[in-house]
């Protein structure tokens, strides 16, 4: 899939001690009678397909991620599992929901897998160390699914849970902030539960348990620390919020012309356009070359789907966003030119600011 896979130290502790775990108790366990290297290949066999079961956890992530235009930077698999690195977020909740329910539902269908696998051999009287494996096997790729499916942020859970209070609140540091929250909550039960286990149950397990949740609970504090709000920045100046515009199409131009500008600067809201006396007197959106059949678009002249340049509202740029918000209002999809009164080289959008309040007020 074109996505680089590291290993971390900590994987080879957990590889060890899984391999141990498996061929002194688990599987003389569930197929006594056999010799110990029978145990030690199939313990060796395991763990090669548990970290399988945790890269197949991870390019569930991925793949999802790919068909919604997240780009994955990287796998690491460590410690307590993996981590797929996505080159940025999902651009709406729908996104996230879906690409963090990749994970443990990939988990969820190998524990299928295996235990079906598991069960045929069983039936077919095959040989009962690698029917213990299988069982094995399906248990760990549940036991990931469902912890996964835990809603303590940043497991694929509290991602799910962050989703569905983005969709409802339309906020995304907000929903951040409380799925972290919650998240902070849940690791410190699962740290006193891990205490409880250590005391009355076993020291290994509770051990695991207590780390884990340790790791959770910091991993939810740094997001939650990280999505605190700032409200200062409703005061900063809305000159470095403008997207910066290409140079003015000149009064004779077409609307191939405008198509390729608008192609040689993806994402630009608008053009502006200069009339014959050589001043900025229009513009017109790159999507309103969409009314142009393709076969006219060299001889129509831009100027067809110019609007006048006073059409737009203006803000100086040392305008704070407060004050522009006030003017302008929020929740609207609206652009305004950034000029001082003589130059205009940039436009403000009204999803650009939105994101300065998201961050202020989350």
């Amino acid at each position: 899939m074109g996505v680089p896979v590291g290993l971390n130290w900590g994987v080879l502790a957990v590889a060890v001690v899984l391999a141990v775990s498996l061929a002194t108790v688990s599987l003389p366990v569930a197929a006594p009678n056999h010799p110990s290297s029978a145990y030690w290949f199939a313990a060796v066999v395991g763990v090669l397909a548990f970290l399988g079961s945790l890269l197949g956890h991870e390019l569930g992530h991925s793949w999802v991620a790919g068909r919604n235009d997240v780009r994955v930077v990287e796998i690491t698999l460590w410690l307590f599992g993996g981590v797929a690195k996505l080159e940025g977020d999902a651009d709406n909740p729908g996104a996230e929901f879906r690409i963090a329910a990749a994970g443990p539902a990939m988990s969820g269908l190998l524990a299928a897998v295996c235990a079906g696998l598991a069960w045929g051999l069983d039936a077919a009287e095959g040989n009962t160390v690698l029917v213990g494996l299988l069982w094995w096997l399906a248990l760990v790729n549940a036991v990931l699914a469902v912890s996964n499916l835990l809603p303590a942020f940043p497991l694929d859970g509290g991602r799910m849970l962050r989703a569905t209070m983005w969709r409802r609140s339309g906020r995304k540091r907000r929903a951040t902030r409380r799925s972290s929250l919650i998240g902070q909550v849940l690791a410190g039960l699962l740290s006193l539960a891990g205490a409880a286990v250590f005391v009355w149950v076993s020291k290994w397990s509770g051990v695991w348990t207590v780390a884990l949740g340790a790791f959770l609970f910091v991993a939810a504090r740094a997001e939650w620390v990280a999505s605190v709000p700032q409200p200062e920045l409703m005061a900063r100046a809305v000159g470095g919020l403008g997207r910066e515009l290409p140079a003015p199409l000149p009064p004779g131009a077409s609307v191939a012309d405008l198509e390729r500008v608008a192609a040689a600067h993806p994402g630009v809201p608008l053009l502006t356009v200069v009339d014959p006396s050589g001043r900025v007197a229009s513009v017109v959106v790159p999507d309103a070359v969409m009314r142009i059949p393709p076969a006219q678009r060299g001889v129509v002249p831009v100027t067809a789907l110019t609007e006048p340049l006073w059409s737009l509202p203006r803000v100086h740029p040392s305008e704070p966003v407060e004050a522009v918000l006030e003017r302008l209002g929020r929740g609207r999809h609206w652009r305004a030119l950034v000029t001082d009164g003589s130059t205009t080289g940039s436009v403000l959008c009204s999803e650009d600011v939105e994101r300065v309040v998201e961050l202020a007020s989350s």
